[in-house]
């Protein structure tokens, strides 16, 4: 097998190309990718290696601590194996790699994603990964819009272009503590968020929205934009506590899809928990159908 070597920001081209193949329902752009490694790379002592052939990069891992949790060691890893290339070591030997950097900086337990079908998820629980969560992807085709609801008295719905970014943040940070996850998401820094979530090149500021009660910020809704492949993804949606119940999410979403067909995109992507049945009904609501799966992967490394 070609060795692994040390990942480079020029992976990410390809790397974006490879992973459009294996899961198109991710939706992002060669500038995002940069981005965030970029970010993980610092903020989070993460690597990336890769693995290449005469037909250019067979495999590629992403990992790094996760700077969203107040448990100390949590860690994040994302591999990719090209389709002809598996079942030939690249996987294991890229896997291998990742888990000996995050043992170095301390991590002691990782998290990561693994398709739905069956040998994959054997694949990972040979490794000492146990599935804790199966996480649905939809899309839907914009043309096929329901009506947007009409606001209640008091509501109002702005762009992320339109608003300082700590209005967005209150909201994010507080929706975010209660998403689904084997690794609590409770420490999410602004600091953190507006470099991860604000800055982010492919976020769309002009599509993305939030929702005022009254003047105070209640709920929100992030969208990804592709604009080559004419694809959106809501990358998260999420409503404070106090405001839930109240169709403020459904009204969030229903309008940045309006926004994003208004704007020339044709199909939108969506990925949520299965146990997060109040999304999902409101995901179908808008026309979302079932296009793929995957299941959260965990696993504890071994001390020392």
């Amino acid at each position: 097998m070609t060795p692994v070597r040390p990942g480079t920001p020029d992976d990410a081209a390809a790397y974006l190309d490879l992973r459009r193949q294996l899961v198109p329902w991710q939706v992002n752009t060669v500038e995002a990718v940069r981005h965030n490694w970029r970010s993980q790379l610092g903020a989070g002592q993460g690597a990336l290696f890769a693995v290449d052939d005469d037909a250019g990069l067979v495999g590629l891992v992403r990992c790094g601590l996760n700077t969203w949790t107040s448990e100390p060691g949590a860690a994040n890893v994302a591999l990719v194996v090209r389709p002809d290339r598996r079942r030939q070591g690249v996987g294991s030997a890229l896997l291998a790699a990742a888990e000996e950097h995050l043992a170095s900086v301390g991590a002691h337990r990782v998290q990561g994603y693994a398709h739905g079908d069956p040998e994959s998820l054997d694949w990972v629980r040979r490794r000492g990964y146990r599935t804790t969560a199966e996480v649905r992807y939809s899309g839907a085709v914009l043309a096929d819009l329901p009506p947007r609801p009409t606001p209640p008295t008091g509501v109002t719905v702005a762009a992320f272009a339109d608003l300082p970014p700590e209005t967005v943040y209150v909201v994010d940070a507080e929706a975010t503590q209660d998403e689904p996850s084997a690794v609590p998401l409770d420490s999410l820094g602004y600091d953190d968020w507006l470099r991860d979530a604000w800055q982010s090149p492919s976020l769309r500021h002009d599509l993305s929205v939030a929702v005022l009660v009254d003047g105070e910020p209640a709920a929100c809704t992030f969208v990804d934009g592709d604009p080559d492949s004419g694809r959106v993804s809501s990358a998260a949606t999420g409503t404070r506590r106090a405001y839930r119940g109240r169709g403020l999410a459904k009204l969030a979403k229903s309008v940045a899809l309006h926004r994003a067909r208004d704007a020339g995109f044709t199909v939108a992507y969506t990925g949520n928990d299965e146990v997060n049945r109040p999304m999902l009904a409101v995901n179908e609501w808008l026309g979302y159908r079932a296009v793929g799966a995957e299941w959260e992967c965990v696993r504890t490394l071994p001390a020392g």
